[in-house]
């Protein structure tokens, strides 16, 4: 019977590391990054999110396929993120170049995102792509800065005056109101249904 459940146990595991392996072959490994949440897109500032739209769709006209890793954060998530790019070990496991405290990141009010491919190599011998130089190109001119470089090459951010606040932690007061508006009425419509 012991010899049963071994053999039950290790064909269990092998499908298990089949269906992982799997998944990851169908999404990264064949360039079908798994998609962001349209929910944190649309959880944008509004101005941001007219913007990044246009630019996403003069980098498809242009031959660019971007990705977009992360746009808006609550501020838990942000704690989270903060608390990984404390810790190497964690920071490498999830490919984070690293994350402001609390409270002080726009993604937080809804002015930053991050698109993958923008550039390539290992920390101190990054450098752009050539579709990362035309992505940089392209967000530059829809308004979004290009804020810590190379650095960390993935995050773009519009600034909160040109949203139309007056300072960063307006904004990110802001940003976070809109969000728990938002899931609140989405829980209300959730229990009526």
């Amino acid at each position: 019977m012991l010899y049963f459940k071994t053999r039950v146990c290790h064909f269990l595991l092998a499908a298990w590391l089949c269906l992982i392996a799997v998944n990851l072959l169908t999404h990264e490994a064949l360039g079908k990054p798994r998609a962001l949440s349209r929910k944190r897109v649309n959880a944008l500032d509004d101005d941001a999110r007219v913007r990044l739209n246009a630019a996403m769709s003069e980098m498809r006209k242009r031959g660019i396929r971007p990705r977009v890793n992360s746009a808006f954060r609550s501020h838990a998530e942000q704690r989270a993120l903060y608390r990984c790019s404390r810790n190497r070990r964690c920071r490498a496991r999830r490919g984070i170049y690293g994350a402001k405290r609390p409270g002080t990141s726009m993604h937080e009010a809804g002015l930053a995102v991050d698109i993958g491919g923008v550039a390539t190599g290992r920390r101190h011998r990054r450098r752009l792509t050539p579709k990362g130089r035309q992505t940089v190109r392209i967000m530059r001119k829809h308004g979004f800065k290009w804020r810590y470089g190379l650095k960390d090459p993935a995050h773009f951010e519009l600034s909160p005056q040109r949203a139309g606040y007056r300072t960063e932690k307006a904004a990110i007061k802001a940003g976070q109101r809109r969000w728990l508006a938002s899931n609140r009425a989405r829980r209300r419509a959730g229990r009526r249904a």
